[in-house]
């Protein structure tokens, strides 16, 4: 859902042409899958396409090509620090570091609930989504 809300909002500020947005996960067991039908439709009743986004493992060569590697919650962005060469270690946040409500720590995992847990999920990744834009835009564009 990441993925396809921060698209959504570079295209929406003409600043889609400037960037290459890309999720990875740090399982293997997933990879070429679409995203959960529920997701595709909460998102997709917001008007955010998830239908080409393909699960793919997070690889090591993404600490060197990525601007930005932003972690869905602290035990991927633990993970990633674990693994992350110290040179590329700035480039690493929490997505929730730009929620606008603080208290926040975690995203939730909606998977194995119900539909309306992945709605919840949704307006909790789009706030902060919507958050980390002016970040790019004032870092990178």
């Amino acid at each position: 859902m990441a993925e396809g809300l921060l698209t959504h909002y570079l295209r929406e500020m003409d600043l889609d042409a400037d960037f290459e947005v890309a999720s990875a996960g740090s399982s293997a067991s997933q990879a070429g899958r679409r995203p959960d039908p529920r997701a595709q439709k909460v998102a997709g009743q917001a008007g955010i396409d998830l239908s080409r986004i393909r699960a793919r493992r997070f690889s090591d060569r993404d600490f060197d090509r990525s601007d930005m590697i932003v972690a869905m919650d602290e035990n991927n962005l633990r993970e990633l620090q674990r693994s992350c060469p110290a040179v590329f270690r700035s480039k690493l946040s929490l997505l929730l570091d730009y929620h606008p409500d603080g208290d926040l720590t975690e995203v939730p995992d909606p998977y194995y609930g119900s539909a309306e847990g992945f709605q919840d999920v949704f307006e909790i990744i789009d706030a902060a989504v919507y958050g980390l834009v002016p970040h790019i835009s004032a870092r990178f564009a």
